[in-house]
């Protein structure tokens, strides 16, 4: 099922090239990890079959697709903000963006183009455990969409195109980085199945800390502010899915995004919350906010991710969500 949803990507996506070059000449900008757990089969089932569509190197096939001009850029071993950068400065107007991988090479890619400030095409194709970023893709294939920003004191942090979250969620993910659980990814079927007992395993181990100290928050300009303790969680939701299994919405076509606080660190909290956001994330829909950590949040380092990519900030005084100003065109 999942190798036939891959097929049907891979199609539509050589099609929609096809498309694009008979018009006008057209860039490609194919963006790859050759250290991915699925590294091998990003190159078998993606972009081998790319190249020979453009190349003309298919069986059967009489010539390749003309006026395209293909660029592979390489995910470099250092960070996802990094790797923003360096992509957004290799697009050009008019260029189709492909990423070839799972949320974390995707992710790269919805940086590189808000950063760029280019207009470019963006798609991805699914390649990693949970894959919401190409879920929100497939959804809104040939729409303009808005992502989310978020800003660390005033200043720009990151893009995301689905959601972020802060707190424990956010800290989980860092299991994914242990060699062991990459290792195993790499060599088993029924990833979502393993990724799903690492986090459980990680969530009996973890799940008394403190995650995130008290704050008041605003919305939409509101500074009369909520004060909120005892919370383990914040999340904001923009598109079809988080963790693949935790449903959203189409809130990427609009100008508002959902938020959520939760105090997650209750096994029962935590299994509620994630029968009921098998159904759909609940929570206050918002076009801006901003929450003000009043005590410990200039001390107490605090983790953030945006798609399963986190970062511990130290020192935190305030952090802000809002939507996009530009548009981002998917493929």
């Amino acid at each position: 099922m999942v190798r036939r949803l891959r097929e049907v990507e891979l199609e539509y996506v050589i099609k929609r090239i096809a498309e694009e070059s008979a018009v006008k000449r057209t860039r490609v900008v194919v963006v790859a990890n050759s250290r991915s757990s699925q590294a091998k089969k990003v190159e078998l089932e993606a972009l081998r079959p790319i190249k020979d569509a453009i190349f003309g190197r298919n069986q059967g096939q009489s010539k390749g697709i003309s006026n395209v001009t293909l660029v592979q850029y390489e995910v470099l071993p250092t960070d996802v903000d990094d790797n923003a950068l360096k992509l957004s400065e290799v697009l050009k107007d008019d260029d189709i963006l492909l990423t070839l991988g799972g949320d974390g090479t995707a992710t790269i890619g919805v940086n590189a183009a808000f950063l760029s400030g280019k207009k470019v095409k963006y798609y991805t194709m699914p390649f990693g455990n949970f894959n919401d970023i190409a879920r929100t893709a497939r959804k809104a294939r040939g729409s303009t969409v808005y992502g989310l920003e978020a800003k660390i004191d005033g200043e720009h942090f990151r893009f995301a195109l689905c959601y972020f979250t802060l707190g424990m969620l956010a800290e989980s993910t860092e299991v994914f980085d242990e060699n062991r659980v990459r290792e195993k990814l790499r060599k088993r079927n029924g990833r979502l199945l393993f990724s799903l007992m690492v986090l459980f395993k990680w969530f009996v181990g973890n799940h008394r800390k403190k995650f995130v100290p008290k704050f008041r928050y605003e919305m939409d300009g509101n500074r009369a502010g909520v004060e909120m303790v005892g919370i383990s969680d914040v999340i904001i939701l923009n598109g079809e899915s988080m963790a693949k299994i935790l449903r959203g919405g189409n809130y990427y076509l609009g100008e508002k995004f959902l938020m959520r606080c939760a105090s997650l660190q209750n096994f029962f909290a935590m299994t509620w919350f994630m029968i009921c956001g098998f159904f759909g994330i609940k929570g206050e829909q918002s076009k801006l906010m901003r929450l003000i950590f009043e005590e410990e949040g200039g001390t107490q380092p605090i983790e953030i991710q945006a798609e399963g990519e986190y970062r511990r900030i130290e020192k935190m005084k305030s952090l802000e969500f809002r939507k996009t100003k530009e548009a981002l065109q998917i493929l």
